[in-house]
């Protein structure tokens, strides 16, 4: 009853406003919670009041933090809470004081402090801290009450803020994940390059399979005329062999032609001597007819001399001149045809002569051919097994010709199949880059907290990927990308972040923020370029945009990444 009096109304409790002023979202949360100047100088007096048991406040909240996490106990130490609630109970709230207390929290965040147990354990410090104060100022309750309310006030900031913390964490984790699921779609892009891949292919296999056509044809066409030279070269063995056989043959002949004609030598070399040896005897006749015919005259001329008696022996001296003379012409007359007789056969003899060597000649010649006439005959049949197997490996390459032929025609199904397998990927994966997108603005944007810098930083990273993701889909004809929804770069996102005052006079000066403003300017000059280019048909300067996008687009990643980390840097720095 003795409070009873001293109880805030109900207008009290949920009276906002706060008599500080500075930039900042912190500003927001002092007047929701109805802090004020006077409020911190009361929790100073709380501070003074509560000095005695600053050890037990500090291993109260210690061993809280080591019931919820051992792990976290032994990297937050008492040192670290104690510097906590000094700060907590001592430093104005401004912005030095929040970048303090945000350290903290984003260390028992770090260390993975569940935010259920770690609100528990600020209940039972401020439970203690109240029912220690109620101990101290209980005389005085009016004082007690207001001390009470202010103590609760500053408890509901940090809870606040300790909320945020961890609820501007999930939201960065999430605006991260969606960034990094969103990265890993982009990488995907080379679905285009996939389709187009797939279309050449497919024309080189049209024409690879027209060109299998002709050289099927073709090859049938050699397979048939293998098996036609096959035969003729078989029928060509044969006549070779069978002219082998008639040249040997007549080889056989020509040298027994060549020892008939050396028989004929022979003998007209003896017909030479027998017309030798007939000469001589005519020319012994033809001297017996000499002397015969001058006998003859010498009788003549005895038996003239020898008057009547000597008539008788004038007629047989005249019987036997006449015979001499008769012999004598017979002579001639022999010696004449035996001339002719020599003349014909020393030109008998001299054809014989010419024909016989003719005949060595050929014989030789004959001698030295069969060996080649037989080498030719082996070839022939060495080129009749080779033709012969030709043929056999001309209608295999003809059947096998025939088969890829028609798994060069499965093929091509097959390329236009995975075309449109592949088609289907890439809009199924442009769907799931949609409802990631949907995903990320519902749960990060729609929940009404306000988002960090690190969340700000990686949805804006989204945002850069998602429109490279864009221009890439509209390239191969998924999605259609107006070139005046192109925003400005100081409108989007990122421009508005980059701009802000707060941001130029907290990040100016850092070389990744100073240079991110270029390229951020090249992404969207690319972007809208070739969404221009696109309008126009040109699909090969949009692609050069693209290109472009994609150069810029990795720079301001890249930036932005280097921010995040020295954002997250500043947090997790602690005096020891």
């Amino acid at each position: 009853m003795l409070f009873r009096r001293f109880f805030p109304k109900k207008g009290e409790l949920l009276e906002q406003g706060t008599n500080y002023s500075f930039e900042g979202r912190f500003v927001d949360t002092l007047s929701f919670n109805h802090f004020t100047k006077d409020d911190f100088m009361k929790l100073q007096q709380i501070h003074q009041l509560l000095s005695p048991y600053q050890e037990e406040i500090v291993e109260l909240f210690y061993e809280a933090l080591k019931g919820i996490s051992p792990k976290a106990a032994q990297t937050v130490t008492k040192k670290n809470i104690a510097d906590y609630l000094r700060t907590f109970f001592t430093m104005e709230r401004q912005r030095e004081y929040v970048d303090e207390s945000l350290r903290f929290f984003h260390r028992l965040r770090k260390e993975s402090v569940n935010i259920g147990k770690l609100i528990v354990a600020f209940n039972q410090f401020n439970f203690f801290v109240l029912t220690t104060l109620l101990a101290r100022v209980a005389l005085s309750p009016k004082r007690c009450i207001s001390l009470m309310a202010v103590l609760q006030r500053a408890i509901n900031i940090e809870q606040q803020l300790l909320v945020e913390v961890y609820t501007e964490a999930m939201l960065e984790q999430i605006a991260d994940g969606t960034a990094a699921l969103m990265e890993q779609n982009t990488e995907i892009m080379f679905v285009k390059d996939l389709l187009r891949s797939l279309d050449e292919q497919n024309g080189n296999i049209q024409m690879v399979t027209a060109a299998t056509e002709e050289i099927n044809s073709s090859v049938f066409e050699v397979a048939n005329a293998a098996t036609v030279i096959a035969e003729k070269t078989t029928m060509a063995v044969e006549q070779a062999e069978q002219g082998q056989k008639m040249i040997a043959e007549a080889f056989h002949e020509i040298i027994e032609t060549d020892q008939t004609f050396a028989n004929m030598v022979r003998q007209f070399e003896h017909l030479q001597h027998h017309l030798t040896a007939i000469e001589k005897v005519m020319q012994l006749v033809n001297g017996i007819a000499d002397q015969t015919n001058l006998l003859a005259l010498n009788a003549s001329i005895e038996a003239a001399r020898a008057g009547e008696y000597g008539k008788g022996f004038s007629i047989v001296a005249e019987e036997i001149r006449k015979l001499a003379d008769h012999t004598v012409q017979s002579l001639d007359e022999i010696r004449k045809n035996i001339g002719e007789l020599r003349g014909i056969s020393d030109n008998v003899s001299s054809a014989i002569h010419s024909t016989s060597t003719v005949i060595r000649q050929a014989v030789n010649q004959a001698e030295e051919a069969l060996p080649i006439l037989q080498t030719i005959t082996q070839a022939m049949g060495d080129i009749q097994d080779s033709t012969n197997t030709n043929a056999a490996v001309a209608q295999e390459q003809a059947a096998a010709v025939d088969e890829i032929s028609n798994r060069m025609a499965e093929i091509a199904s097959l390329t236009e199949h995975v075309k449109q397998l592949g088609e289907r990927t890439g809009k199924t994966i442009h769907e799931l880059s949609q409802a990631i997108d949907r995903f990320r603005l519902q749960t990060v944007e729609g929940n009404g907290v306000k988002l960090s810098s690190k969340a700000l930083l990686s949805l804006a990273k989204a945002d850069h990927l998602l429109w490279k993701w864009r221009i890439y889909n509209m390239l191969i004809g998924i999605e259609h990308v107006r070139p005046d929804a192109v925003a400005s770069h100081r409108h989007c996102r990122l421009g508005k972040w980059y701009f802000d005052e707060e941001t130029q006079k907290w990040l100016k000066g850092i070389a990744a923020f100073d240079r991110l403003d270029m390229p951020h300017q090249a992404v969207h000059a690319a972007a809208k370029k070739a969404a221009e280019a696109y309008e126009r048909g040109d699909i090969r300067q949009a692609e050069s945009h693209l290109r472009e996008l994609e150069t810029a687009s990795a720079e301001v990643v890249g930036y932005i990444n280097g921010l995040i980390e020295k954002i997250e840097r500043d947090r997790t720095f602690m005096n020891a």
